[in-house]
């Protein structure tokens, strides 16, 4: 295997990989059935302390 073949199947796959993987993120993120556990990570970032310090 050359350096140069190495190198095409690395930019080649590893671009195809992370489109996948890319792709793969946003389905699970966005699906309807993780709505609530998006809205109570949401709210849990300004749940008790949504003031500033003393």
């Amino acid at each position: 295997m050359s350096h140069d073949f190495a190198l095409f199947l690395a930019k080649t796959f590893g671009l195809f990989y992370l489109m996948g993987f890319f792709i793969l993120v946003v389905i699970h993120t966005l699906r309807p059935s993780r709505k609530a556990a998006a809205d109570r990570a949401a709210r849990s970032v300004l749940a008790v302390e949504d003031r500033p310090c003393p």
